[in-house]
């Protein structure tokens, strides 16, 4: 399977991200999407699965894996929509908010999940700050939040934004 490269650089000195990194569980491979989606959520890997056992069905213990689906109702559960999976053509292709697989193997069809975003400080649209948030528990501490990642190997990606809120009407 390929490895995310270690040429990419740690975050910027001082970089703050809008979202809280959330490790997944060390010695399973399989909760990198959970973890990206406690992230999104601003809740902890424990409320995520928890709600996913609760609600959605998903085995208390493994093996299991996560899927597209469950991916979309955990996320709609927060206030969030999701895309279906779609193939990444580079780091300009993906969506303003998405989850990524990278290490993703065309053979067996299995990836790892990051959390993407695109953010534009506030007064600046035009000057956006890209950056990767990776759950996995066995990269060293300056990979968790990464700034420079052109050539990033995101394969493919599921692009999240917030559930649209209704019309606010007018008193009559």
């Amino acid at each position: 399977m390929a490895t995310t490269p270690s040429s990419t650089s740690p975050a910027a000195q001082g970089f703050k991200p809008a979202f809280k990194r959330v490790q997944q569980t060390p010695g399973c491979g399989c909760d990198s999407a959970l973890a990206c989606i406690a992230m999104i959520a601003g809740k902890t890997l424990d409320e995520v699965r928890q709600i996913a056992i609760d609600q959605f069905k998903h085995p208390r213990n493994g093996p299991f894996w996560i899927t597209e689906d469950l991916i979309y109702k955990l996320l709609l559960h927060f206030g969030w929509v999701a895309t279906v999976y779609k193939e990444s053509t580079g780091i300009t292709s993906l969506p303003d908010l998405a989850i990524g697989m990278v290490e993703y193997n065309t053979e067996t069809e299995l990836g790892r999940h990051v959390l993407f975003h695109r953010m534009a400080p506030a007064g600046s649209p035009k000057q956006t700050t890209e950056y990767i948030i990776d759950p996995a528990y066995w990269i060293p501490p300056s990979h968790h939040v990464r700034t420079e990642i052109k050539g990033f190997p995101i394969a493919w990606y599921i692009g999240v934004h917030p559930v649209n809120k209704p019309p606010v009407k007018a008193s009559q």
